[in-house]
C-alpha cells in the first residue's frame, strides 16, 4: 500500500493551470496574481515594513547624538546661549525620552525650555513599591469632597495636602473643586481660574498610584448627583461650576455630605491600621492614658524633644505623645464615618451653626495621625515624592537656578560651585507687622550667619518697590538678585507662578533667612529638609538644616535643632515631615 502511495504522490512543481469549465459554460476568472507574484510581494511588503523600522530607529538614535552633543556643548556656553539654544531644541521630538520617563519622578525639561540638567531641583523619589500601597479602607464608590482654604496660595496648598492625605488615607476618592479664582492669584493677563491641576501632577497620581483616585467636581456630579444617588439634585441639575460663584454648590454639598466636624487646633485625626473595631478602641484609650498621666506629665514640646526626637518606629502611644501640641482630642475615623458614602469638608461654617470652624490651616503631618508607623512614613513620603510642582514651573526654577549659580561664580571666581545665599522677606498684605521691619535691621539680623560677603544673596520677596532694598550696606557687601533680574529666563509665564519659582529658588540657598508666621518661607524649609535628606547634608539625622528666622530673636535659631510640633502649628514647618521617613522601606 506504502508503495503505490508513493507512486500516486503529485509533482505539484509540474502542473499546469487549467481552467474548470462550470456547468454555465463560463470561464472562471483567472486568479489576480500567481503563487510567484504572490510570494514577491509578499516578501517586498515584509521587507518595506524591516526597513521602516530600521530607519525610524535610525532617526531616533540621531536624535539621541545630535542632543548629546548639543548637551556637550552647552557645557561651555553662558547661560544666555545655552537658553537661545534651548528655545530652538524644543522641536526636536521627545517621545523616546517621555516613554524612559517616570511621568512625576522624571523632570525632563526638554519641552519646558531648558535646562538640559535639571537634577539639581528634584528632592523627590521614584518608589514603586509605594505606588502599589492600598489603604485598608479602600472603596471607590465612597467621596471626598472640600472647599479650598481662602487665604494665599501656600495656606491653600497646605490644606489641599492634608485632604488629599485624608481622602487616601480612608480609600475614598478625590473630588476636585471647579476651577476659581484663588486669592492674590490674579496677576497678568493669563490664566486667573485655577484648579489644582495647574500647580500639581495629580493626573500622574491618580494613573500611578493603584490606591488613589482622583476626579474632577463635573465627573462626581453627573456620576452621583444628576443621576439622583445622592439625597437631593444640584443647584439648577448643573454639573459644571468652572469660573462660577460656588457659594450654592458649597451649601449643596454640605447637605447631602457628612461633615466630620475636625478642628485641627483642637484634636488630632487618627486613622486605625485596619477596619477591625478594636483599633478605634485602642485609639481611644491610649489618648485616655495619655491624659490620665499613665505615661507621665503631658510633654511640653519646648522643653522635651528639643534634638531628641521619638523614634519613627516606636510604639503608636509615644509618638501620638509627640505630636500633641496641647491637643487633647481625637478625631478618629471610626466605623459610622467608614459607613458615609460622601464626607465634605469645608472651610468656613455658616453663621447659624453650631459646629465649630475646621479651617485646615494645618500640615497633613501634623493633624493626621496612623496608629501603624509604616502607614505614616508611607504618607510622609508621598507627599515629598507627588506632591510637586508641575514640569513647567520646576523648570523654569531650574533655570534660574543655573543662572544664579553661574553669576554667583562671575561675582567671586574662587566660588566654583556658584553658592549663594537666600532670604524670603514678607512684605505685601501681611498681617505681622512686628516682623515687618527695614532692610538696614534684616541685614543686621543676618549678617553673622551669612558671614561671607563675597556670596552672592537671592532675595525672595513680595516687594514691588525693590528701592526697598538699597538702603543701608546690604548692596555694598553682596550680589543682590531677584526674580526681576531673571525675568528673560521665563517669558510667557504665567505671573501666578511667580511665588512658586522664588520658593524654589530660595530653598537652593547654602543658608536662607526667613519670615516667621509666613507659610511661604516654611514650606522653603520643608523643600529644604527633602534636599537636605537627599544630599545627606549636614544634620540631617536629625533633620536639622541650615536655616534661620529674621524675629523674633528666641525662635531665630530653631530650624538648627529637632523640634517637636507646637501650637500654633500653621507657623513653620517641622523635621518630623523629612526626617528618617524611608525608614519603612530599609
Amino acid at each position: 500500500m506504502r508503495s503505490e502511495a508513493k507512486k500516486e504522490t503529485i509533482n505539484e512543481s509540474k502542473l499546469e493551470f487549467k481552467p474548470q469549465i462550470l456547468p454555465s459554460s463560463r470561464k472562471q476568472k483567472k486568479p489576480f496574481m500567481n503563487t510567484k507574484k504572490r510570494t514577491f510581494c509578499v516578501l517586498y511588503s515584509t521587507l518595506a515594513t524591516i526597513l521602516l523600522v530600521v530607519f525610524s530607529n535610525i532617526r531616533r538614535c540621531h536624535e539621541e547624538i545630535v542632543k548629546e552633543a548639543v548637551y556637550q556643548a552647552l557645557t561651555t556656553m553662558d547661560v544666555e546661549s545655552k537658553n537661545e539654544i534651548m528655545q530652538r531644541a524644543k522641536s526636536i521630538p521627545s517621545s523616546s525620552l517621555r516613554e524612559r520617563h517616570h511621568p512625576i519622578a522624571g523632570l525632563n525639561c526638554k519641552d519646558h525650555g531648558g535646562p538640559f540638567d535639571p537634577s539639581e531641583m528634584v528632592y523627590w523619589d521614584d518608589i514603586p513599591a509605594d505606588s502599589k500601597y492600598v489603604s485598608p479602607f479602600h472603596d471607590e464608590e465612597k467621596y471626598i469632597t472640600f472647599e479650598p482654604d481662602r487665604g494665599g496660595w501656600n495656606n491653600i496648598r497646605m490644606a489641599y495636602e492634608t485632604i488629599l492625605v485624608l481622602a487616601h488615607a480612608t480609600g475614598r476618592t478625590l473630588v476636585l473643586p471647579p476651577e476659581q479664582e484663588m486669592y492674590l492669584l490674579t496677576d497678568g493677563e493669563g490664566k486667573k481660574s485655577f484648579t489644582f491641576n495647574d500647580f500639581f501632577h495629580l493626573e500622574s497620581i491618580s494613573r500611578e498610584h493603584k490606591g488613589m483616585n482622583i476626579i474632577t467636581m463635573e465627573e462626581f456630579l453627573k456620576k452621583k448627583a444628576i443621576t439622583g444617588q445622592l439625597t437631593s439634585l444640584p443647584p439648577d441639575n448643573k454639573a459644571d461650576w468652572n469660573g462660577q460663584d460656588l457659594d450654592a454648590l458649597w451649601k449643596y454639598l454640605r447637605r447631602v455630605g457628612k461633615y466630620p466636624n475636625w478642628d485641627p487646633e483642637k484634636c488630632i485625626a487618627a486613622i486605625p491600621s485596619d477596619k477591625d473595631g478594636n483599633n478605634v478602641k485602642l485609639l481611644k484609650q491610649m489618648m485616655a492614658d495619655l491624659q490620665s498621666g499613665k505615661y507621665g506629665p503631658l510633654p511640653d514640646p519646648y522643653v522635651e524633644f528639643i534634638n531628641n526626637p521619638v523614634p519613627v518606629d516606636a510604639e503608636p502611644i509615644y509618638r501620638l505623645r509627640e505630636m500633641l501640641a496641647g491637643r487633647n482630642e481625637l478625631c478618629i475615623y471610626n466605623e459610622s464615618l467608614q459607613k458615609e458614602p460622601l464626607l465634605h469638608f469645608k472651610m468656613e461654617f455658616e453663621k447659624d451653626s453650631t459646629e465649630s470652624s475646621a479651617r485646615m490651616l494645618t500640615h497633613f503631618y501634623a493633624f493626621v495621625f496612623f496608629q501603624d508607623w509604616k502607614q505614616d512614613l508611607f504618607y510622609k513620603r508621598f507627599v515629598r515624592d507627588h506632591i510637586r510642582y508641575v514640569d513647567e514651573i520646576m523648570c523654569a526654577a531650574a533655570r534660574i537656578v543655573e543662572a544664579v549659580r553661574e553669576r554667583s561664580r562671575n561675582y567671586n571666581h574662587a566660588n566654583s560651585e556658584g553658592l549663594y545665599n537666600s532670604w524670603h522677606v514678607r512684605r505685601g498684605d501681611f498681617q505681622y507687622t512686628e516682623v515687618k521691619v527695614d532692610v538696614e535691621q534684616l541685614y543686621k539680623e543676618s549678617e553673622e550667619q551669612l558671614k561671607d560677603g563675597s556670596k552672592s544673596l537671592y532675595i525672595a520677596t513680595d516687594e514691588h518697590n525693590k528701592t526697598f532694598f538699597e538702603h543701608g550696606p546690604l548692596r555694598q557687601n553682596y550680589d543682590v538678585m531677584f526674580l526681576d533680574d531673571f525675568m528673560h529666563l521665563i517669558e510667557g509665564m504665567n505671573p501666578n507662578y511667580y511665588g512658586m519659582l522664588d520658593q524654589l529658588v530660595a530653598a537652593r540657598g547654602e543658608v536662607f533667612f526667613g519670615t516667621w508666621f509666613s507659610t511661604l518661607s516654611g514650606y522653603i524649609n520643608r523643600m529644604r529638609g527633602y534636599y537636605s535628606t537627599k544630599n545627606k547634608s549636614e544634620g540631617y539625622e536629625l533633620g536639622t538644616i541650615q536655616s534661620y528666622y529674621f524675629f523674633p530673636h528666641d525662635i531665630k535659631f530653631d530650624m538648627l535643632q529637632y523640634r517637636a510640633i507646637r501650637e500654633a502649628i500653621w507657623m513653620r514647618e517641622y523635621p518630623t515631615s523629612w526626617r528618617d521617613i524611608d525608614k519603612s522601606l530599609k
